[in-house]
């Protein structure tokens, strides 16, 4: 009689389809959680990138003439808003606080009338889908003088994401035409021409600066005390009267307690003076500044302190050379820029980290 299988036949062979397929199915569970995990971490990414959104400005200048407008352009990625303020009332006078949404394409178009700065009208506007709600501006009763404007955009009070400068030029007189006619005859055009030349720079205006330049693309070398290999943001911006208006950004690395970047001041003239700023970098003890004076050396230092008597008694002495007492052989000027250097590299060096 043939013996039927019985229970346990049956259970054998299906126990080990079983056992064969415990693996299998571990391996895909693990796949399965290794997608959805990385899908998870890539949600998480993806907020993140989104609250470390950015805001930078198109230019770091941007110039307008009184009764003018200018705009000022604000490139955006991931944010909903971000916060533009223009001067700083402590020490121009005017301050203007506001909140702006950005342009859904990315770029914000934001229009600066300088005629409404005195409260009759809105001095901050936007083009295009962006909106300006101002929170705070400065009550005046004239339009905010000539000069130079600090501008920051933040975003999410994490401190400033980018910085430039409105520069406020004054408008062009129509009188000068009537007043110009008389000027051949009364030799008002050389006049001018010959005041127009260049500033008298004295050696103790180049011994007071921090930073002496050339009016050429040249490099500008600053102490900084941080360690090697650090970066930093230098920065120069011109005074309020250096005419043209200029800023100027440039990215450094430290090496032996030192930042040097190069800059094109071909642009600017003898006697001018600028700012340089030392800042970018979270380990710094705030942002650092150094007066600049830019000198030309085919023009030269006038020798003495002061200027007046050496002035005038270099034009008596010299006759038909000597303008103004001015040292056009720059007599000395090499060793006081080289004595600058030394004080530099003296002060880098003392502040260098063991």
């Amino acid at each position: 009689m043939p013996r039927q299988p019985s229970t346990a036949d049956e259970a054998g062979p299906s126990g080990r389809i079983v056992r064969k397929l415990l693996p299998a199915a571990a391996t895909v569970l693990l796949a399965v959680l290794a997608v959805v995990g990385a899908a998870l971490v890539g949600t998480a990414f993806v907020g993140t990138a989104a609250a470390d959104g950015t805001a930078d400005l198109d230019a770091d200048l941007v110039t307008v003439t009184e009764g003018g407008t200018a705009v000022f352009g604000v490139e955006t990625d991931g944010i909903d808003e971000f916060s533009i303020v223009v001067g700083d009332e402590s020490t121009s006078g005017y301050e203007l606080h506001a909140t702006v949404t950005p342009d859904d394409d990315g770029v914000t178009s934001l229009v600066f009338d300088h005629a409404a700065t005195d409260g009759d009208g809105a001095s901050l506007t936007a083009e295009g889908d962006a909106a300006v709600s101002v929170e705070s501006e400065t009550d005046l009763d004239d339009p905010i003088a000539p000069g130079s404007y600090d501008v920051e955009v933040a975003v999410d009070d994490e401190g400033t994401a980018d910085a430039g400068s409105l520069m406020v030029e004054p408008a062009s007189s129509d009188d000068g035409s009537d007043s110009g006619d008389d000027g051949s005859d009364s030799g008002d055009d050389g006049s001018t021409d010959g005041s127009s030349d260049s500033t008298v720079v004295t050696g103790s205006d180049v011994e007071a600066a921090d930073v002496v330049v050339e009016p050429a693309e040249t490099d500008v070398t600053v102490p900084v005390d941080l360690a090697d290999g650090e970066s930093v943001t230098l920065r120069i911006r011109s005074a309020a009267d250096a005419s043209p208006a200029y800023i100027m950004t440039e990215e450094a690395t430290v090496e032996d307690g030192e930042a040097t970047a190069t800059f094109d001041l071909s642009r600017t003239s003898h006697g001018d003076r600028a700012t340089l700023t030392v800042r970018g970098n979270d380990e710094l003890d705030g942002e650092s500044e150094h007066d600049v004076l830019v000198v030309d050396e085919s023009i030269g230092v006038q020798e003495g302190g002061s200027g007046g008597d050496d002035a005038e008694g270099g034009s008596a002495d010299d006759g038909d050379s000597g303008d103004d007492g001015t040292d056009t052989s720059v007599p000395g000027f090499g060793v006081v820029v080289g004595a600058l250097a030394l004080c530099a590299a003296a002060l880098a060096a003392g502040r260098r980290p063991e």
